[in-house]
C-alpha cells in the first residue's frame, strides 16, 4: 500500500483521517515510552527503599532522606516538613495531623502518576472508530466515483477500496498499544500506591513515637 498515492491524490478528509491517527499513534508511543521509563525508575526505588528499610515495626527512626528518590523522597520530605507543627502537638494529634498530611502527599503522587493515561486511554477508545470513519468515508469515495464513470472493473475499484480499509488499519495500529499499555500502567501504578500507602502509614504512626522520646 503506497500512502503517498494517498496523500496526493486521495480525498482531503480521508488525508485528515489518517494524519490524525498518524499523530494518535506518535502520541500514545511517545507517553508509552515516558510513562515505561518513569514507572521503572519508581518501582527500581521502591524496591531498593523496601529492601533497605522496610525490615522493623521503627525503621522510620533510621532513615535517611538524603539517600531516597522518587515518591518515597517525597513523602519523607513531607514528614520533615510538618515535623514543626508535630512538636507542637501531643501524641494523637501529631498522628492525626501527620497522616492528614501523609494522605494529602500520597494523593498528589498518584496523580503525578496517572500522567498521561488519559491520552492512553482516548486514544485506545477513539482510534478504531476514526479509523473505521475513515474507511467508510474512503468506501463512499469510491462508490461515488464508480457511480460517476460508470465503470465498476476491479482495476477500478481495488484501489480506492484498499486505500479505504488501510484507515482501519491505521485505527487499531494506534489503539491496540494504548490499550495494552494503559492498562499496565494502571496496574503497576496501583501497586505503586499501594507500596506507598503503607509507607505512609509507618510513617505516621513512628514518626510520632519518635517525636515523644
Amino acid at each position: 500500500m503506497n500512502l503517498t498515492y494517498v496523500f496526493t491524490h486521495g480525498d482531503p478528509i480521508l488525508i485528515a483521517t489518517f494524519l490524525l491517527l498518524i499523530f494518535m499513534s506518535l502520541t500514545s508511543w511517545y507517553i508509552i515510552f515516558w510513562k515505561a521509563i518513569i514507572i521503572w525508575a519508581e518501582h527500581k526505588y521502591l524496591q531498593k527503599f523496601t529492601n533497605n528499610y522496610i525490615t522493623t515495626q521503627d525503621w522510620p527512626k533510621y532513615i535517611l532522606i538524603e539517600q531516597q528518590k522518587g515518591s518515597v523522597e517525597a513523602l519523607l520530605q513531607e514528614v520533615e516538613k510538618t515535623r514543626p507543627l508535630l512538636d507542637e502537638n501531643d501524641d494523637i494529634k501529631r498522628q492525626q495531623i501527620l497522616t492528614m498530611h501523609l494522605s494529602q502527599r500520597l494523593d498528589k503522587i498518584r496523580i503525578q502518576l496517572d500522567k498521561g493515561l488519559t491520552i492512553l486511554a482516548s486514544v485506545g477508545s477513539s482510534a478504531p472508530f476514526i479509523g473505521l470513519f475513515g474507511t467508510v468515508w474512503g468506501i463512499y469515495g469510491a462508490l461515488t466515483d464508480i457511480a460517476t464513470e460508470g465503470n465498476a472493473n476491479l482495476n477500478v475499484v481495488a484501489g480506492p477500496m484498499g486505500e479505504a480499509l488501510v484507515a482501519t488499519a491505521i485505527g487499531l495500529f494506534a489503539a491496540i498499544p494504548a490499550v495494552l499499555a494503559y492498562n499496565g500502567f494502571v496496574r503497576n501504578n496501583r501497586v505503586s500506591v499501594q507500596q506507598l500507602r503503607y509507607i505512609s502509614e509507618q510513617l505516621a504512626l513512628y514518626t510520632k513515637v519518635e517525636g515523644t522520646q
